[in-house]
């Protein structure tokens, strides 16, 4: 799928109703807490983020998303809202033509709808193709994983009390948060992605976890 050829997509049709519920998992460079969710700005200077979405439900009009991961690389020089972002979509290979049309078009924001989709869509600038590749997960909580076989490679853990060991049930709360509303924190024990447009490892960093987090649209 060329990017002119996903470009034209945005075109194409009518947008359907669209639905989608996930297991969520976002990973940044920010330090923990990630500030970007506060409506302040990055914790460096800049973004990065590698994002699991998990369909445990979905549909895109009469076409079933269920049992689709996408994972979502985005890296942008500043802050998120002030642009020039590059985005690149991992989706299972998987999915069949029609999935995978709809999926692009409703995470990169081109299928409007509520949550972060439309609005990270305006902040990029560089759409780059998306790959249709093997997404092997674990959804575990604080304690889950994906990866993309000599591509991404991402693992959370609880924050442990140093002297215990205990695991901390630390939880952020954001009532009109634009992605989620509560969120469980973690840490990145793994966070990197090696490719030829994107290249970059941001481990021991910020993390979140959320439950059947639902999105919908239009």
């Amino acid at each position: 799928m060329a990017a002119a050829t996903i470009q034209a997509m945005k075109g194409e049709e009518s947008i359907p109703n669209w639905q989608l519920t996930v297991d969520y998992v976002e990973t940044c460079n920010c330090n923990f807490g990630c500030p970007c969710n506060f409506s302040g700005f990055p914790s460096f200077g800049f973004c990065r983020a590698i994002v699991l979405y998990h369909i445990k439900e979905g549909s895109y009009g009469d076409t079933s998303l269920k049992g689709v991961d996408v994972v979502y690389v985005g890296s942008w020089p500043k802050a998120i809202h002030e642009g020039d972002g590059t985005l690149q979509l991992f989706i299972s290979k998987s999915a069949n033509e029609d999935q995978r049309k709809a999926l692009v078009k409703v995470v990169s924001g081109w299928a409007k709808g509520n949550g972060p989709f439309a609005l990270f869509g305006t902040t990029i600038k560089y759409n780059l193709e998306p790959q249709f590749v093997e997404v092997n997960t674990k959804i575990d909580g604080r304690n889950s994983s994906f990866s993309v076989a000599g591509v991404i490679e991402v693992q959370t853990e609880s924050f442990k009390n140093p002297v215990s060991g205990e695991e901390a049930d630390a939880r952020v709360s954001l009532p009109k948060g634009f992605i989620w509303q509560e969120a469980l924190a973690c840490r990145t024990r793994k966070m990197r992605i090696v490719s030829p447009n994107m290249s970059f490892d941001d481990s021991g960093k910020n993390a979140f976890f959320v439950a059947d987090l639902k999105f919908k649209g239009p």
